[in-house]
């Protein structure tokens, strides 16, 4: 059976994608990648059965190389347009007047409403060259409310019968407005899991063993910390990035099937679990470095009785 992800070419090149559709999973390439096959065959010349092509016009122009090149060409302009504080089209890129990228631009936290404005103005219009059109934002995740509310107001009062798509590339559908999910279709991208070094797994290993009843143990939290701050990388730089702790609850996945306790194994899961589902405080901006002791602290403490892990970790376990 074909999966979702596979499928969705077709029906793009058949005139049947959904109006808005999340691509969540995989990584910020393969992600952008599927954006642009998916606009090639929604927007090629050839019969349905031959798009995308690869060779017309439109397949030409829709292309990652184009843009990352009409990238670089904007990099200045939009650094003068912030400093000005002018209103131009900052994070569009366009090498195809129907099919539009929006990406968050370097130093800028989120996607906003100035930012989000370009494509509403677009989608007010007919096509220029194709039968349709296009807009793709990578990081959807990183709209704030007011980028989201003017971007769903878009979906909820289509202007015209113009096919017309928008692309939400994300690590994680879940980081969206549930309103914005619930207008849209959701598939998955699977992705290759990120492995840790046997030397960090073994180095969170032995730390863990070290793990003391009660006395060092903001000490032993610091330490710990320490370790999956370099587990994950520059990916931590951005606290939003959704890489950095992928890494992060993979050690400590890969480090909970060597520990021989069993409730450090189920609170090693847990605490993996909760890495990954943290989107709340990354959010908000908190460092790194508290989000992870903060959730270490409350997962860890060996004088906390086992009921209180998550029933679905207890299962996942199995009987002792």
């Amino acid at each position: 059976m074909k999966r979702v992800a596979d499928e969705l070419p077709r029906l793009a090149a058949e005139g049947r994608l959904y109006p808005s559709v999340i691509v969540s999973g995989g990584t910020p390439e393969q992600r952008r990648d599927y954006g642009f096959e998916l606009g090639r065959a929604l927007l090629c010349e050839r019969v349905a059965e031959e798009r995308p092509c690869g060779e017309c016009r439109h397949c030409q122009r829709v292309d990652p190389d184009r843009y990352a090149g009409e990238a670089r060409a904007k990099e200045k302009s939009e650094k003068r347009r912030r400093k000005t504080g002018s209103d131009g089209d900052v994070g569009v890129r366009q090498s195809h007047p129907d099919f539009m990228l929006l990406e968050r631009p370097p130093g800028a936290r989120d996607i906003g409403v100035d930012m989000v404005r370009p494509l509403v103005r677009s989608a007010q219009m007919s096509p220029f060259e194709a039968r349709g059109q296009v807009y793709v934002i990578a990081e959807a995740e990183t709209l704030n409310p007011f980028g989201a509310n003017v971007l769903l107001k878009t979906l909820e009062e289509p202007v015209g019968t113009t096919p017309r798509h928008f692309l939400l590339l994300t690590h994680s559908a879940q980081e969206l407005l549930p309103t914005l999910r619930s207008r849209s279709q959701t598939i998955y991208l699977r992705g290759e899991r990120p492995a840790a070094s046997d030397e960090l797994v073994a180095r969170l290993v032995a730390h863990w063993r070290r793990l003391p009843d009660d006395g060092g143990f903001a000490l032993w939290i610091s330490g710990l910390t320490d370790l999956l701050i370099d587990a994950g990388e520059k990916g931590l730089d951005d606290v939003r990035d959704r890489q950095g702790w992928t890494r992060i609850a993979t050690a400590v996945t890969e480090a909970a099937g060597a520990l021989d306790d069993r409730s450090d194994r189920a609170a090693a899961l847990a605490l993996a679990t909760d890495l990954l589902d943290a989107h709340r405080l990354r959010e908000r901006y908190i460092q790194p470095r508290r989000i992870i002791e903060g959730l270490a602290a409350r997962r860890l403490r060996r004088d906390r009785p086992e009921t209180a892990f998550e029933s679905s970790v207890n299962v996942l376990m199995g009987p002792p």
